[in-house]
C-alpha cells in the first residue's frame, strides 16, 4: 500500500490525541482541591491526600470488610461529563455516579459504575454495584443496548486495542445524557451503553471504590464535573459517536509526520527483530537482500537499526550507520536506489544482551506499485566478513539461506519499541509523554498539541511567541527553527531557511528566542546573537543578521533574550562559561573571586579555574548594538523574565555535585536587580545568602536542572495564578508556580508543583495570546513535544490588581537609586548615603552600587563619621570593595569602632563580611592591625549562631589567633543536628538522581561541621596531637555521610590539604588514621634535565605546557629541576616549602606557571624566607624552623646545609621579600620538560 493511501485514515484516527477541552468550553466544577478531603467522606482510615491526590488504601493488617466508597457531598448528579486521572494496584477500583448511599456508617454505595480493573476486558466497563444483582452490564469495546424487557442488543464494537496499565495514570472521563451512558479511557471510548433496563437510574451521587479483598491502592486526581444541559448533552453524545475518540475544535486535519511514519512502520507488512538463534557477546552479523524496482525510484522511506551498532549500505554505498539501536538510520533513500535490482547490506554486531536487526523499506518508482522490503528470515547472512561483501556485484550463493529467527514479532515489541517514535524503555501501554501521565493542580487540564520528530525536527529546548498567535521554536542540535500556527485546521510546523552569515549553515541551537522590533532575536548555543527578519516582505523569515558577542560554554553558555520593561531594549543572559561581552556600562563595578581563604576547586574538576563574574545580564541597545552590564553571579540561569510591576526574576542553577556540603546552593528563584552579585564562584567559593556584598533569593527551591521561566501575566488563569511565576525544572520534569509577595524593595515566595510528569524533561514556556500556557519537552535528545495548559475550572479569572503601597514605594526609591548604577553624578553620594542604613537588603544594595559608581575619594572619609551601625558596615563594604590600599587604616578603625555584641545577627554578618573583605581588597594586615582585629573577634567565638561561627573562624584562622584549633575542634566536636531538606516529592519524579537525594536524606553528612574543617585546613600551628587525631577522625566519620558526586571527593581534598599543615611528627603519629606512606625519599630513577633550555616567560611557559604530557618524566623533573628538595608531592620530596600536592584543588595552570617564574610575587607567610639577626651581629636569611628551643635556618641556595642556631641567640627575626624559591627554575628545561613538569604539579603528583 502507498503511504498516500493512507492519508485519510490517518486524518481520521492518527492525529495527534488532543483534549476535548477547547478555548470556549464551559467551565467546570472542581471537586477536589488537591490539598485536602473538604467536601468528601468515607470510612475513617482508609482515605487521605498525599501529593496532590486522594489516596484510598488498604493493607494485610487493615483491611476493608467490604467494598466502601468515598462519597462526593455536593449532592445528586444527573446528565453531566465527569473527569479525573485514576490509577490503582493491588485490587480492581471504580468511579460511581448516579447512585445511591444505602449505608452511611459504612459508606456503601449501590448503582453505576465505570469499573477499574486491571483485566483488559473490564477496564472501563458498565458495572451495577449491587444494584438488583444487574453486574457487568456492558464490557470494554462494547456499544449496547439494554431494552426495557432486560435484554441486551450489541449495536457495534468499539476500538479496545489499546494496552491500558492499572498502575499507570489514566484519563477517565464519564457522560451521562439520559439513558446514554459512555466511559471513554484516555481519550478512547471504553463502553457506550443506552441503558433502558426497569432499574436504571437517571440521578444519583458520586463516589470513589476501594475494593475489600487483596491489600490494594487507588489515587485519583483532576476530578472535574460538568453539568449538562439537554441541548448540550445532545450536541456532546453526536459529537462522541462519531468516531469513538473526543472532539476537539483545535483537532489538527493536517497529518502529523511524526504519527504519518509510526503508521507506515506499524502498518502491514509489519518488521519483526531477527538474528541468528545462538546471540553472543561481541557477535557480528553481516546481511543481504535483493530486491527489484521496475522503474526510476521515486520516494523511498528506510526505517532499521540493530542491538547493538550498525553499518547499512545501498548498491556498495554506506547509506548510514547506527552507534546503538535507540538511534535508528530513519531517512529517504531514494537517491541510493536505481530500476531493476537492488543490494542492501548490513553489517550488524552485537555487545551483549538482548540482539536483533530490524529493517523496512517501502520504495516508490516512476511505474508499478510500491515495494516493501522488510527483515525476514530470508535475508543472507555470514558470520564472518568477506570483503566487498557490501557491494552489488559479491557473489553470496555461498552464504547461508536460512538459519535466521525471529526474536521480536513486530517492530515495537519490548526491550526495543520503535525508537525515535517511542521512548526507549516505555511500559507496554505506551508513550510516557502522553498528556495523561502529565500532572496538574486541580481545574488545569494538559493537552499535547504535537510530538517532535526527533529525525527531522530534532529536540526543542526554546520557545517564544511570534507576532500573531504563533510560535518560535529551536531545536538544541543542527536541525533548525521552526515556526508553528494552530488554527481551524490544526496545527502547522515550518522550517525556517535561515542561514549563519558567516557559514551558510542553517541556523538552529537557540537558547534564547524572542520577538521584538520586528524581528525573531535568537541567542544560540555556543555563541553569537542574530536579529532574523523577513528581508522581501513575503511574510517568511529568511535573513539573518549577526550581533557583537562572545562565543562558547555550551549548555552553560548564552541563554535568554526577551524585550525589556521599557520595550526599548533587549535583556540578554548568560551562564557561568559565557564570555562577557565588552560592555559600554557597567552596574556592576568590581568583581573578584573575594575569598579569604583558598577556595577549593571542585574535586571531579567541574568548572576549576572558571573565575567571576559567572553568569550575566546585560542589556542591549537594538540601534548601536552596545550592551550594558546589569548583574553577575549566577551559576546557569537559562531563562529570565518581567513581572506585572517590570521587576525581573531567573531561575538559577545548583551545582548539584555539591550536595551534603556546606557550600551547596538548592536552585533558587533570584530577582534580578541592576549591580547585584548573586554569588556564584566555583568550587568551595560560593557567597552565603547573608554576603553584604551579595543577594537574598525570592525562594529555594531544591535541586533540579533550570530550564525556561514565564509569569502568567496575561493568562486566562485563576488571579493568583496570573501573578505566578513558573518556572521549569528539566531534570525532576516539574513546572512550579513560584507565588511572589512583595518585601520591601525585594519579594519573598513560595513554589508548588504546577505541572509534573515523570518523565517530563521541560525546556521551556510562553504565554500564548489565547491565553493558555504552552510548553516544550525534550533537550539532550529525548523525545521532544509541544504541550498546552488550560484552565477550565470555576475560579474567577480578573486579572490581578493588588499591590502594596509600601512595597510600591520601595520599588520606586530603589529604581531611582539604579539610576546612579554605572555613572558619575554630583547627586548619587548624598542622594544614596541614607539608604546604606535601610532594613531592606535590596536598597541597601541599590545604594551601595550607587556609591560604588562614584570616585572612591569623594566619599572615603564619611565611612568613619557614619553614626549608623548599619551604614557604617555598608558604606565599610563598599570602601573595601572599591578603595586602595591606603584606606585600609581608615576601614578597620571604622569597624574597630563597631561593638560586635551590640549588633543583631544581620549586621554581625556584615561586619564579618567587611572585615574579611577588607584583607582580601586591601592587603594582609600588619602585626598591630592583625592583634587588634584578633582582639575584637575572638571573644565572639564560639557563637550561638552558625552562620556566625563559619565568618568568625575564617578569619580567626586567617589571622592566626591563638588556639583557634583547639576551640573549633570542641565545636566540631560537640556536633549538631543535621538540616534534613523536605525533597522527598522531588526525589520520587526521577528515580536515577532522587536516589542521591533520598540516601542523603537517610544518612545526612555533618555539613556545618565540614564548613569549619574546610577553614581548619589551612591552620598550620596551635594544634596538638590529640586536636589533629580528633580532625582527622572527624573526617573519616564524615566520609560515612552521604552527598553528591563530589562530596567524597571534597572530604578527600580537605584531609590531604590538612596533611601538609601537620607537623612531620604529627603526620608519623597519625598514620594509623590517615594510612599515609612518610617515607619522602624517592625510588626511582632520576633522569637529569636534558634541555635545551631558554629564558622562559609566563605566556611562553603556559603555551609549552599544552599538549600530552610524559607524567613519569614529568616526576623525574620535580626531583631534577630541584623542585623535591624543598617542597614534597605525593608523599615524596623535603619538607622546607609548602607541600605542592593539593596545587590542583587551589590553583590553574597559569597561575602556577607564574609563581615558578615570579617567585617572589606571592609568598606564603608560613613559608616566606626570613633575615635572622644573631646576638653576634651575623644576619641569615632563609626560611626558619622551629624545633624546640633551636631553629633551623634553610639559605636560600638549596644545596646548602641549614643553619641551627639557639633561640637565645636571636635578637629579631624580619620577614623577607625575596622568595626562598630562586628564579629561573625552568630556564634548564626544553619545551617538552615545562609539559611534563607543569602537567606533573597540576595533577598533584598523579602518574596517570
Amino acid at each position: 500500500m502507498q503511504l498516500r493511501s493512507l492519508l485519510p485514515l490517518l486524518i481520521l484516527f492518527i492525529v495527534p490525541t488532543l483534549d476535548a477541552f477547547a478555548a470556549d468550553d464551559a467551565k467546570f466544577q472542581v471537586l477536589f482541591n488537591g490539598t485536602d478531603l473538604t467536601g468528601w467522606k468515607g470510612a475513617d482510615g482508609f482515605w487521605s491526600v498525599r501529593q496532590g491526590s486522594i489516596v484510598g488504601e488498604t493493607t494485610a493488617e487493615h483491611p476493608a470488610p467490604a467494598n466502601t466508597f468515598l462519597v462526593w457531598q455536593g449532592g445528586e448528579v444527573g446528565d453531566f461529563e465527569f473527569r479525573c486521572k485514576v490509577r490503582f494496584q493491588g485490587n480492581n477500583s471504580g468511579v460511581q455516579y448516579r447512585s445511591k448511599l444505602v449505608d452511611p456508617e459504612n459508606f456503601r454505595v449501590i448503582g453505576y459504575q465505570c469499573d477499574l480493573h486491571p483485566d483488559q476486558s473490564y477496564f472501563g466497563m458498565v458495572y451495577c454495584e449491587n444494584d438488583g444483582g444487574r453486574g457487568i452490564v456492558a464490557k470494554r469495546g462494547e456499544r449496547l443496548e439494554v431494552r426495557a424487557d432486560e435484554s441486551k442488543q450489541m449495536i457495534g464494537e468499539l476500538d479496545k486495542t489499546a494496552q491500558l496499565v492499572d498502575d499507570q495514570w489514566n484519563d477517565v472521563r464519564i457522560i451521562a445524557v439520559g439513558n446514554r451512558l459512555i466511559h471513554q479511557i484516555n481519550g478512547v471510548t471504553a463502553t457506550d451503553l443506552t441503558d433502558n433496563h426497569p432499574l436504571a437510574r437517571r440521578t444519583g451521587i458520586l463516589a470513589l471504590q476501594l475494593h475489600a479483598g487483596p491489600a490494594m491502592k487507588v489515587e485519583a486526581r483532576g476530578i472535574l464535573l460538568r453539568t449538562l444541559s439537554a441541548s448540550e448533552g445532545k450536541s456532546l453524545i453526536n459529537e462522541l459517536t462519531a468516531n469513538g475518540r473526543e472532539p476537539d475544535k483545535t483537532e489538527t486535519k493536517k497529518i502529523n509526520p511524526q504519527d504519518a511514519r509510526r503508521e507506515w512502520l506499524t502498518g502491514s507488512p509489519q518488521a519483526p527483530w531477527v538474528w541468528t538463534s545462538q546471540a553472543s557477546t561481541d557477535q557480528r552479523l553481516f546481511l543481504r537482500k535483493t530486491f527489484d524496482l521496475q522503474g526510476a525510484p521515486k520516494t523511498a522511506n528506510l526505517y532499521t537499526t540493530c542491538d547493538n551498532q550498525l553499518k547499512l549500505w545501498i548498491n556498495g554505498q554506506l547509506i548510514g550507520e547506527s552507534p546503538d539501536w535507540p538511534k535508528p538510520i530513519d531517512q529517504d533513500v531514494s537517491k541510493y536506489l536505481k530500476a531493476g535490482t537492488n543490494v542492501i547490506a548490513a553489517q550488524c554486531k552485537n555487545q551483549g544482551g538482548a540482539a536483533g536487526f530490524v529493517f523496512k523499506l517501502t520504495a516508490q518508482s516512476d511505474r508499478g506499485g510500491p515495494v516493501t522490503v522488510i527483515s525476514d528470515t530470508s535475508w543472507k547472512h555470514s558470520d564472518t566478513a568477506v570483503d566487498g561483501f557490501q557491494n552489488a556485484a559479491f557473489d553470496d550463493s555461498a552464504w547461508k539461506a536460512a538459519g535466521l529467527t525471529i526474536v521480536g514479532k513486530t517492530l515495537g515489541v519490548a526491550p526495543w519499541r520503535i525508537p525515535n517514535y517511542d521512548s526507549a524503555g516505555a511500559a507496554a501501554a505506551g508513550d510516557p509523554l502522553d498528556q495523561k501521565n502529565v500532572l496538574t493542580r486541580p481545574g488545569f487540564v494538559i493537552d499535547r498539541l504535537y510530538r517532535v520528530p526527533k529525525s527531522t525536527e530534532g529536540s526543542w529546548v526554546c520557545l517564544t511567541k511570534d507576532a500573531g498567535n504563533g510560535f518560535y521554536a529551536s531545536d538544541q542540535g543542527n536541525l533548525g527553527l521552526f515556526h508553528i500556527t494552530l488554527g481551524d485546521d490544526g496545527i502547522n510546523v515550518e522550517k525556517l531557511a535561515v542561514t549563519d552569515p558567516e557559514n551558510g549553515n542553517l541556523l538552529s541551537g537557540a537558547q534564547g528566542l524572542v520577538w521584538a522590533f520586528d524581528s525573531l532575536w535568537m541567542h544560540r548555543n555556543g555563541g553569537h546573537l542574530f536579529r532574523i527578519t523577513d528581508s522581501n516582505g513575503d511574510g517568511i523569515l529568511d535573513k539573518a543578521e549577526l550581533y557583537p558577542g562572545k562565543t562558547g560554554g555550551g549548555e552553560h553558555g548564552n541563554h535568554a533574550v526577551i524585550i525589556s520593561e521599557d520595550g526599548k531594549a533587549i535583556y540578554m543572559a548568560g551562564g557561568n562559561h559565557a564570555a562577557l561581552e565588552d560592555c559600554e556600562i557597567k552596574h556592576v563595578q568590581t568583581w573578584d573571586e573575594d575569598q579569604l581563604l583558598p577556595r577549593m576547586w571542585d574535586a571531579n574538576g567541574h568548572a576549576r579555574g572558571v573565575l567571576a563574574p559567572g553568569g550575566w545580564v546585560t542589556r542591549l541597545n537594538p540601534q548601536t548594538k552596545k550592551q550594558e552590564l546589569i548583574c553577575i553571579g549566577f551559576r546557569n540561569e537559562y531563562d529570565i523574565a518581567l513581572n506585572r510591576f517590570g521587576d525581573m526574576f531567573t531561575y538559577d542553577a545548583d551545582m548539584e555535585w555539591d550536595m551534603g556540603s556546606p557550600w551547596y546552593r538548592p536552585t533558587r528563584i533570584c530577582q534580578v536587580v541592576s549591580g547585584g552579585d548573586y554569588g556564584w564562584r566555583s568550587g568551595t567559593g560560593k557567597f552565603p545568602a547573608y554576603y553584604e556584598d551579595s543577594l537574598p533569593p525570592v525562594v529555594d527551591i531544591g535541586p533540579g536542572s533550570p530550564t525556561g521561566v514565564v509569569f502568567g501575566t496575561g493568562a486566562k488563569f485563576p488571579t493568583r495564578y496570573q501573578d505566578a511565576m513558573y518556572a521549569l525544572d528539566w531534570t525532576f520534569g516539574t513546572i512550579y508556580a513560584v507565588h511572589m509577595t512583595p518585601e520591601g524593595a525585594g519579594y519573598t515566595g513560595k513554589q508548588e508543583a504546577f505541572i509534573y510528569g515523570i518523565p517530563l524533561p521541560v525546556t521551556d514556556t510562553i504565554v500564548g495570546g489565547d491565553g493558555h500556557l504552552y510548553f516544550t519537552v525534550g533537550g539532550r535528545g529525548t523525545d521532544s513535544a509541544l504541550y498546552r495548559a488550560r484552565y477550565v475550572g470555576d475560579e474567577s479569572l480578573a486579572a490581578p490588581t493588588s499591590d502594596d503601597a509600601a512595597a510600591a514605594k520601595a520599588r520606586q526609591t530603589r529604581r531611582m537609586l539604579e539610576t546612579f548604577h554605572g555613572h558619575v553624578d554630583a547627586k548619587a553620594v548624598e542622594t544614596a548615603w541614607p539608604y546604606l542604613q535601610s532594613g531592606d537588603r535590596f536598597l541597601r544594595n541599590a545604594a551601595r552600587v550607587a556609591i560604588e559608581s562614584q570616585p572612591v575619594d569623594s566619599w572615603a572619609d564619611r565611612v568613619a563619621s557614619e553614626s549608623d551601625s548599619q551604614a557604617r558596615i555598608t558604606a565599610s563594604v563598599a570602601l573595601a570593595r572599591m578603595g586602595k590600599p591606603q584606606h585600609q587604616a581608615l576601614l578597620i578603625g571604622a569597624l574597630a569602632q563597631l561593638k560586635p555584641t551590640d549588633l543583631p545577627e544581620s549586621q554581625l554578618l556584615g561586619l564579618l563580611r567587611a572585615y574579611s573583605l577588607a584583607f582580601i581588597r586591601l592587603g594582609n594586615p600588619d602585626e598591630a592591625t592583625r592583634q587588634a582585629v584578633i582582639a575584637a573577634l575572638d571573644p565572639l567565638f564560639p557563637h550561638q549562631s552558625t552562620n556566625v561561627n563559619q565568618e568568625l573562624l575564617q578569619l580567626l584562622v586567617y589571622l592566626n589567633a591563638p588556639k583557634i584549633a583547639t576551640r573549633a575542634m570542641q565545636l566540631i566536636e560537640k556536633g549538631s543536628a543535621p538540616v534534613i531538606p523536605d525533597w522527598d516529592e522531588i526525589a520520587d519524579r526521577n528515580p536515577g538522581y532522587g536516589g542521591t537525594i533520598k540516601k542523603m536524606q537517610q544518612n545526612p553528612s555533618p555539613a556545618r561541621e565540614i564548613g569549619y574543617a574546610l577553614s581548619l585546613r589551612n591552620q598550620s600551628n596551635g594544634w596538638t596531637l590529640d586536636d589533629r587525631r580528633a580532625y582527622f577522625e572527624f573526617i573519616n566519620r564524615a566520609a560515612k555521610g552521604s552527598g553528591g558526586a563530589s562530596y567524597p571527593g571534597f572530604l578527600r581534598n580537605i584531609r590531604d590539604e590538612a596533611l601538609l599543615t601537620c607537623t612531620n611528627a604529627h603526620r608519623e603519629a597519625l598514620q594509623d588514621l590517615t594510612g599515609e606512606d612518610f617515607n619522602p625519599v624517592p625510588n626511582f630513577e632520576i633522569a637529569p634535565i636534558k634541555g635545551p633550555g631558554q629564558k622562559w616567560t609566563v605566556e611562553s611557559a603556559a603555551n609549552a605546557a599544552k599538549g600530552t604530557p610524559d607524567l613519569q618524566r614529568g616526576r623525574s623533573l620535580f626531583f631534577a629541576a630541584d623542585c623535591g628538595k624543598c617542597h614534597r608531592m605525593a608523599g615524596l620530596g623535603g619538607s622546607v616549602g609548602p607541600d605542592l600536592t593539593s596545587i590542583p584543588n587551589k590553583f590553574d595552570m597559569k597561575y602556577v606557571v607564574d609563581s615558578i617564574i615570579h617567585p617572589s610575587k606571592v609568598i606564603s607567610d608560613q613559608y616566606g624566607s626570613s633575615s635572622v639577626l644573631l646576638d653576634d651581629g651575623r644576619v641569615l636569611t632563609g626560611i626558619v624552623i622551629e624545633k624546640g628551643d633551636q631553629l633551623e635556618i634553610y639559605p636560600v641556595k638549596a644545596t646548602d646545609k641549614p643553619e641551627i642556631v639557639a633561640r637565645d641567640e636571636v635578637e629579631a627575626i624580619e620577614p623577607s621579600k625575596v622568595s626562598q624559591m630562586p628564579e629561573g627554575l625552568l630556564d634548564r628545561l626544553s619545551p617538552e620538560e615545562v609539559r611534563d613538569l607543569v602537567a606533573y604539579l597540576m595533577r598533584g603528583g598523579a602518574e596517570k
